[in-house]
């Protein structure tokens, strides 16, 4: 006789359990799904969005808009900036005022525009870069007075633009056209900018560190008595990593022909090597650069050989970037160094203290004290903020590109002025 093929009760309860297990997980995980859709994920979608598109002046004008009507502190005799009432109030005394000054007046910087373009340009790309409406430095009754010491700086800010188009951006090694800007370094805030990527502060250990800088010949400096002042003694390794950012130097300028060439104060590279304090100090450098363009090592560096700058490399070895690449974060790194020697020339404003987190304040490692005040120092994260275009290319979120302005005529002129461009 042949044997029945029909499961046995026991397997068909075994079936039907494995079945309905299954069916519950599918349905389990799909209401989870849902419900982290419904309670996080369409806002943490949005906010990846919003991280990885370019800057708009329309997110700084909606700031200035959606804020509560800000209280300047005590002391301080401008009128709110933040809030509707202060946007709207400040657009129609700046449309009354170039309705009656079609020429400009007591303008320093934006030669060669009239009053119109100067106010659209303004508007959208400095107000709306730092988020505030037009009384954080103006008098809106006369815009041409230089009453308050915010419009001054501005203006000083301007000359800055100017500088670092002109003398480190434009002739970045395979520039790609890309511009600084108020917004580049501002991102819809005035002031209290964070110059660290937030991973930076949490993982360096608080150890200290014997510093032994490069001289110009690339050899290390280890007689205290030969050192800068601050780093004479041991420092926090926070602190050394602060002084090689702001204190950069190239000793050894690159040369395509010579082997060994293009070496700055970062180096680990020549004969006798370096002490392990050293290391550990470029190690969280490059750290904390890495974290600022949110790219790995190989974004400058071929990871088989890191001192090697590649030209014409083979194509299953390296990438021919990486040479521009480590070329332009050199220029970069003189850049955030020139700025903090000359920060105080270009009107930026003194803090007695640090402000707190509470008071706005950025972290710590944001504010250098310079001739016994405190500034707000800009650094890598300030402009980069981990942002990577379309591309994957590394630049700063709200860099002013070509593409916005050129062969648009007057246009072009109130999207960014010929004057800021750096003579390019």
């Amino acid at each position: 006789m042949q044997s029945s093929t029909r499961p046995s009760d026991r397997q068909a309860a075994v079936f039907v359990s494995v079945a309905v297990g299954i069916i519950v997980a599918v349905v389990t995980t799909a209401t989870f799904f849902w419900i982290y859709d419904l309670a996080l994920g369409q806002e943490r979608a949005a906010a990846e969005l919003a991280a990885t598109t370019p800057w708009s002046p329309s997110e700084g004008n909606k700031v200035i808009i959606e804020s509560p009507a800000n209280v300047p502190p005590q002391g301080d005799i401008r009128q709110p900036w933040l809030g509707n009432a202060a946007w709207v109030e400040g657009v129609q005394a700046g449309q009354d005022w170039i309705t009656k000054n079609p020429n400009p007046v007591n303008v320093q910087v934006l030669l060669g525009m009239d009053s119109a373009q100067i106010w659209t340009f303004m508007q959208q790309y400095v107000s709306g870069a730092l988020g505030v409406s037009c009384q954080y430095c103006h008098d809106i009754t006369n815009f041409s007075l230089d009453t308050y010491a915010q419009k001054t700086t501005a203006r000083n800010m301007m000359y800055l633009v100017m500088d670092l188009n002109a003398n480190f951006v434009v002739d970045l090694p395979n520039w790609r056209g890309n511009y600084v800007q108020c917004s580049t370094c501002h991102n819809n805030q005035p002031t209290n900018l964070e110059a660290f990527a937030p991973q930076f502060i949490p993982s360096v250990p608080p150890i200290n560190v014997t510093v032994d800088p490069l001289d110009e010949t690339g050899q290390p400096i280890t007689d205290p008595a030969l050192k800068p002042a601050a780093i004479q003694n041991p420092v926090k390794l926070q602190d050394a990593v602060l002084y090689y950012i702001y204190n950069y130097q190239i000793w050894s300028e690159y040369d395509p022909a010579v082997s060994g060439s293009g070496r700055g104060s970062l180096a680990l590279v020549y004969d006798g090597g370096r002490t392990q304090d050293q290391v550990t100090i470029v190690q969280n450098t490059m750290n904390n650069l890495g974290w600022s363009l949110n790219v790995g090592c190989n974004y400058c560096h071929n990871s088989r050989n890191f001192a090697s700058f590649e030209t014409a490399p083979a194509d299953n070895v390296t990438n021919p970037l990486y040479a521009y690449n480590r070329l332009k974060a050199q220029q970069m790194l003189l850049m955030t160094s020139w700025i903090q020697a000359n920060w105080p020339t270009y009107g930026a404003i003194a803090k007695a203290e640090i402000p707190s987190a509470l008071e706005g304040g950025a972290s710590k490692l944001s504010y250098q004290m310079i001739d016994g005040q405190y500034y707000n120092m800009p650094g890598c994260y300030t402009c980069h903020q981990g942002y990577n275009n379309a591309d994957g290319v590394s630049i700063p979120r709200a860099a002013m590109n070509q593409s916005s302005f050129l062969d648009k005529g007057d246009a072009g002129l109130t999207i960014f002025p010929q004057v800021l461009r750096g003579g390019n």
